[in-house]
Parts: C-alpha cells; sequence; structure tokens
C-alpha cells in the first residue's frame, strides 16, 4: 500500500493561505487601511495658527512685556521672557530677524505710555503684549532643588487699525505653567518657566509641528486640555 506525503502540501499551502486572509482582510477593510497608510504622517503636519504672523512678514513685530511689582517676578524675567520670544519668533516662527522688535519692559504702572504710538515709531505694525499677571518660585530644601508658577496674559494688536486681532477672550490669551520640581538650580527653574510661557504663547501665531504643540509644563483646565488635543 502506498502512502502519501503530504509535507509538501502543508508547506506550499501554508503561504497561499496565509495570502488569502490577507486579501480577504483588505477586502472587508475597505479604504481603511489604505487611508491609515496615506496619512501615517498626519503628525508632521503643522498646526493651522490662530493669527498666522508668519503671513504678515510685510509688518514688524514689537514685543512688549509688562510686568508689575504685584506679580512678584524676579527683576530680570521681563527681559528674559522678551528675549526668547524675540528668538522663538525667529528660529520656530520663521519670522525675519529684522522684523522682531523688543520694546522696553515696564511697570504696567505706567499708564503714560503708549503702546500704539510707541509701535509705529519704531515701525511695526503688530503690538505683542504679555503681561505677567504672577510668579513664584519655592525652594524644595532639598540640595539646590526648586518649584515654581507663573501665570501670563498675551495679546496681538494692530497698530495700523488700532484693533486686537487675538485673541478673541477679551482677558487676552492665558498661559499657566507650573514646575513641581527643577534639580538643577534656580537658574534653570527660571528658565524653564520663561521657554513655557514663550512657547504656549506663540504657538498660536505661527505653524507648529502637531508633536510639539503641547508643552509638559503647562497647566490647563480640562477644556483647554480638550481644546489642545483636538486642535
Amino acid at each position: 500500500m502506498k502512502i502519501l506525503d503530504h509535507r509538501y502540501l502543508v508547506c506550499y499551502a501554508s503561504p497561499i493561505a496565509l495570502g488569502m486572509v490577507a486579501v480577504l482582510l483588505l477586502i472587508f477593510s475597505g479604504c481603511n487601511i489604505f487611508g491609515f497608510l496615506a496619512n501615517a504622517g498626519w503628525h508632521e503636519k503643522p498646526t493651522v495658527p490662530a493669527y498666522d504672523l508668519k503671513a504678515q512678514q510685510d509688518r514688524k513685530v514689537m514685543i512688549w512685556v509688562e510686568c508689575p511689582r504685584s506679580a512678584g517676578a524676579d527683576f530680570e524675567v521681563p527681559q528674559k521672557l522678551a528675549g526668547v520670544l524675540q528668538l522663538m519668533l525667529i528660529e520656530n516662527g520663521g519670522l525675519e530677524p529684522e522684523n522682531v522688535i523688543v520694546g522696553p519692559a515696564l511697570d504696567s504702572g505706567n499708564s503714560a505710555v503708549d503702546l500704539r504710538a510707541a509701535a509705529r515709531s519704531l515701525g511695526a505694525g503688530y503690538v505683542l503684549l504679555v503681561h505677567v499677571d504672577s510668579y513664584s518660585i519655592d525652594s524644595l530644601r532639598v540640595r539646590d532643588y526648586y518649584s515654581g508658577e507663573m501665570v501670563t496674559r498675551a495679546v496681538l494688536q494692530d497698530t495700523d487699525l488700532g484693533t486686537r486681532v487675538w485673541p478673541q477672550q477679551p482677558e487676552g490669551k492665558m498661559v499657566r505653567v507650573g514646575v513641581e520640581i527643577e534639580t538643577k538650580g534656580r537658574d534653570a527653574l527660571v528658565s524653564r518657566m520663561i521657554s513655557a510661557v514663550a512657547h504656549c504663547t506663540l504657538r498660536n501665531l505661527y505653524p507648529c509641528d502637531k508633536l510639539k504643540f503641547k508643552h509638559a509644563d503647562e497647566r490647563v483646565s480640562m477644556q483647554e486640555a480638550y481644546e489642545i488635543e483636538t486642535y
């Protein structure tokens, strides 16, 4: 009696069966798989800014930081914040260096300052006003560890029209950042908070990589978190 050897049938049937399964999956899944593959780089697409300063390269922007004594900030914070805002607008926002001007950091109690007039005297078509609401730093009494919080509000004004162009909220765009622990010292904490504030403010004014839109030190409400997640 002759016995058939089915080993070769099994070996050749296995890849064929797998191929048939793959075809069936593609048929039943429709265009979903192809759509996913085609959009695999969705995260690489930049966000659409609320107001695109990069598209307004023919007009200069003056950065103005207000920091009242009541905020409790260190003396050098306004100047450092203005410098980081300027750097990010140039490096991340793609604005020409000569189109970003840093105005003086003033105590908000100086009501005699006319921002619109000051900006126009420097040839600026926009004023980015950033107001420091509150600022605090605490020593954790462990080595050189610190924690801190900083709250700011920002508005962008058109100096020609004399109107606000961003944001829609009457109180301005509020940014809250908080660092629970910074192990590299006080100066590192200050730089970290300033960088976070600058990023969370400016990401709305130029196209931003979706993977870099959120910031780890930002403190937001549930509604704000939802809006950022679905941006």
